[in-house]
């Protein structure tokens, strides 16, 4: 970039100023000086969601949503209705390898760019930013990542979420058995960062150990800890071998990895008495006690001759390991999940049982889980098949660009197969996962010096928005005055015009001879309504577009500060 020689003055002075203001701890660089298109754009215009009617599928109860657009686009439109409105966050961003996999204003970064870091990091922040206003009180976010940008990236999310706000860098194990060579080190691990929103608010991550398979998976043993003895008490424990319809006497002894004292006898599968064993094990006895008063039992499943240990987790749940090791799935799983729906066009998908693993910690079953670098939308097919297992009502946000038809010929088929169980080609994936899917595109709408003209525009193209903030999309009636949606007993109206008496009665006979609960939104210019213009049971009046415009305009003037 070339500069006039009042403009270097300046620019040195702008440096100077920098410079005394550095942090003495924490993360800088150099900050960019020529905006992202995408965020320029949205100081200029307002950014709105339209529904594309022709590509929403209706097979269930649950409403989930597909933006196809930039994410912050899309981050800066949630904002406007969703402050607080997301429970779990999961991304997986570029990872800045410098191998043309990162695309900052329209142009690929390589690693012969001296400011590629820098980009990413600026690029980054403006989302994080964006995305922790969405977060909930309890919420939480998980970001994939790699050695290229893990160290910055940790320093950056410090600044943002708060050092006090982190919970782990999970490893997970990618490739247990790598082809290839990373210079002198076989890469087998990726990094999971996890920041919670507020630790004053935050329940904590919880995992319920699935059935183990033996020592390895066996939660119950650690071998690197001193050898201890345990007094398993026999109503805590549980036998899968020998003749269940017999007595049986197991002597004293070593078997397997464990040791038994005091000869027992079982029945049925159940000890008649208490015993101890002797080995290596993770937990005290004050620990197992306390686990077995929370619900917790010890399964012997094996045939007396090998006995192993195994935990169940009946009642209380435990904190996740933070090491994810290759049995929650790896990159070659990953594809073969894309592979199995019919769907090419994505490289290094991450597996479904890895971000099923992920969104499950959040001990949720109704959360809204958002991931706004979706790709090949593999964070919604496990929030579909975690509800299908567990029987939550979890529902998703996924959004992602459209660079090489990645949303329309990759994103929404895999997520259109999933639901349906129909692939592309028509042949049968499964018998389906009943659910909703909308999808929407990111537009704008001109932010005029007029004020008010500006929220008359925003008032005419807010009903997606709106849609989304009530979680009520289908559209019964609409005219050139107002619409109405409807979900079960659940109604939304929105009354978009200025006030006419002829109008506006119109409007209300409709609102009042309407069973069920009704959110109803009516224009004002100042945000304020009169509450008694619609009185009835069941009736919530809310103001537009003044409240929106207003947030709209604060995230403009953070842009402008630096503060993204």
């Amino acid at each position: 970039m070339k500069y006039s020689s009042e403009e270097l003055l300046k620019r040195i002075k702008e440096l100077e100023a920098e410079l005394k203001s550095l942090k003495k701890y924490g993360l800088v660089w150099d900050k960019e000086h020529t905006k992202e298109d995408v965020v320029l754009k949205c100081e200029k215009s307002i950014p709105i969601l339209v529904q594309d009617d022709s590509k929403k599928l209706l097979f269930g109860e649950d409403n989930n949503i597909l933006i196809e657009g930039d994410n912050y686009h899309a981050l800066t439109a949630l904002n406007m209705i969703g402050k607080e409105s997301v429970d779990v966050i999961y991304i997986d961003p570029p990872y800045n390898t410098g191998h043309e996999d990162f695309i900052y204003n329209d142009n690929f970064i390589n690693e012969d760019d001296g400011f590629r870091h820098s980009k990413w990091l600026s690029f980054m922040q403006k989302r994080l930013i964006l995305s922790k206003e969405l977060l909930s009180k309890k919420g939480v976010i998980f970001i994939s990542i790699d050695d290229n940008e893990n160290s910055n990236l940790r320093l950056l999310c410090d600044s943002i979420f708060g050092r006090n706000n982190f919970l782990s860098c999970f490893l997970w194990e990618k490739n247990p058995n790598p082809t290839f060579l990373n210079k002198d080190v076989r890469d087998t691990h990726e990094y999971i960062l996890c920041y919670c929103k507020n630790q004053l608010f935050f329940d904590g991550l919880f995992y319920d150990y699935p059935d183990a398979k033996g020592d390895k998976d066996a939660p119950f043993q650690n071998k690197g800890n001193p050898v201890r003895t345990l007094l398993i008490r026999k109503e805590f424990a549980d036998f899968i071998f020998g003749n269940k319809n017999e007595k049986i006497h197991v002597e004293e002894g070593k078997y397997g990895n464990v040791e038994l004292h005091d000869g027992f006898d079982i029945l049925n599968g159940k000890a008649l008495s208490d015993f101890r064993i002797s080995g290596t094990f993770r937990m005290t006895q004050e620990y197992l006690d306390n686990a077995n008063d929370n619900g917790q039992r010890i399964i012997f499943k094996t045939n007396k001759l090998s006995p192993r240990l195994q935990y169940t987790s009946k009642g209380k749940k435990f904190a996740p390991k933070k090491h994810i090791d290759s049995s929650f799935g790896t990159t070659q799983i990953g594809n073969n999940d894309l592979k199995k729906l019919g769907v090419i066009g994505f490289e290094y998908p991450k597996p479904v049982s890895l971000i099923k693993y992920i969104v499950s910690l959040f001990d949720n079953k109704n959360s809204i889980v958002l991931d706004f670098f979706a790709g090949s939308g593999t964070t919604g097919q496990a929030v579909l098949e975690l509800n299908e297992e567990d029987g939550g009502h979890r529902k998703f946000i996924l959004c992602t660009n459209n660079e090489n038809n990645i949303c329309s010929d990759v994103t929404y088929p895999r997520l259109k197969t999933v639901i349906t169980g129909i692939r592309a080609d028509g042949s049968k994936y499964s018998e389906g996962i009943p659910s909703n899917l909308y999808y929407f595109k990111t537009d704008f709408i001109d932010d005029n010096k007029n004020t008010e003209q500006a929220k008359y525009n925003l008032v005419e193209k807010v009903d997606s928005l709106l849609c989304i903030k009530e979680d009520i999309f289908e559209e019964k009636e609409r005219n050139d005055f107002s619409s109405h949606y409807v979900n079960g007993n659940k109604h939304l109206f929105i009354y978009n015009d200025y006030f006419n008496e002829e109008k506006f009665k119109v409007f209300k006979e409709t609102v009042l001879n309407c069973d069920g609960e009704k959110t109803v939104y009516i224009y004002s210019s100042d945000n304020n309504l009169d509450e008694s213009l619609i009185e009835g049971e069941k009736v919530i009046l809310k103001p537009i577009p003044s409240k929106i415009y207003e947030i709209y305009k604060e995230i403009v003037e953070e842009i402008k500060r630096g503060v993204q």
